[in-house]
């Protein structure tokens, strides 16, 4: 066998048949050129030796692009990377590389990246937060956002915010503020909404870009004209760091002076000290059902929207409000 990974050749010797035999059997190109027998014995080879169908080779040799693309809002933001590898994971089994671009949140790029991705190199479009091209029949998934015409994949982030309200609700918050994005993408406008039916008027509410820096001086601002509030949801955990880092700078202890929430369940939430309550999000789950959702109209078909749910994890930065509130 050759040294590293299995390759046909080592499933051709295995099972006794030509390299050509094996490649037609994994192509689907078997019926009528291999006998049912022969094909049970290179799939069983295959199986003893570990084989795994090289699909990006058989595309490049078929002379197929098979490139699809995403489209994020903000690179940096660290809920993108496990998005991207979620995608390019699905894709790659499928034969696909995954072209990745961002917009730097520039809504009008990032319309005018998709039409010209659609134009081009991509066969099919996975659109976090972007408006697909209009007046367009090509393969396009949008994420976290819909449009008619094409399926999406979302969160269910107002099953995550309603959890949110339950739990600080039942720890017997009634003054709240929202730490939100300065962003208004369809992801986080759904979130307001929720917070906005379930609270009202009495719902103080401050805009921040997401980032560490921004979120500290975003809160910083909200408690000193709103030092009463004893909960702060935040519409990420990147948000939430940053609304933790300006009540340590206030000697306003967490939970004990307020109960502080984020969303994503990102690898900093479990660092924070105390541990950050945090809605979790499966960013690779929700990239692989892009691409499956892109793969299936590739095809001709016309997938379903899906929602992929979300879980609470209650953790050490919530807590019943100070005394006195």
């Amino acid at each position: 066998m050759s040294g590293g990974r299995v390759t046909s050749v080592d499933v051709a010797r295995a099972s006794g048949v030509s390299q050509s035999t094996v490649s037609l059997v994994f192509s689907g190109k078997a019926a009528g050129r291999v006998s049912a027998g022969t094909e049970a014995a290179v799939r069983a080879a295959a199986t003893e030796l570990g084989y795994r169908p090289n699909a990006a080779a058989r595309a490049l040799k078929a002379g197929v692009a098979r490139t699809v693309a995403l489209v994020v809002p903000d690179v940096t933001n660290p809920f993108f990377g496990p998005l991207l590898r979620g995608a390019q994971s699905a894709a790659r089994s499928a034969g696909y590389a995954v072209a990745l671009i961002d917009t730097a949140n520039d809504r009008a790029w990032g319309a005018a990246s998709a039409a010209a991705l659609q134009a081009g190199p991509a066969d099919g479009l996975m659109l976090m937060e972007v408006e697909p091209p209009p007046g367009t029949g090509e393969p396009i998934v949008t994420i976290e956002s819909r449009a008619r015409g094409h399926p999406s994949v979302q969160l269910d982030v107002e099953g995550g915010f309603e959890a949110v309200l339950d739990h600080l609700e039942g720890l017997g918050h009634t003054r709240f503020a929202h730490l939100a994005s300065a962003v208004l993408a369809p992801t986080f406008r759904r979130r307001e909404r929720v917070l906005d039916r379930r609270l009202g008027e009495g719902l103080v509410r401050v805009r921040a870009d997401i980032a560490l820096e921004a979120g500290r001086a975003a809160t910083l601002d909200l408690l000193h004209s709103h030092p009463d509030r004893t909960a702060l949801v935040c519409d990420d955990d990147v948000l939430a760091a940053g609304a933790c880092l300006a009540a340590r700078e206030l000697g306003l202890a967490i939970p004990g002076g307020i109960s502080v929430t984020g969303f994503d369940d990102l690898d900093l939430a479990r660092v924070l000290d105390p541990p950050l309550t945090t809605v979790a999000a499966d960013a690779e789950a929700l990239g692989a059902a892009a691409f499956a959702l892109l793969a299936a109209r590739m095809v001709g078909r016309r997938p379903r929207s899906r929602t992929l749910p979300v879980e609470l994890v209650v953790r050490g930065s919530t807590g019943p409000p100070r005394r006195g509130t």
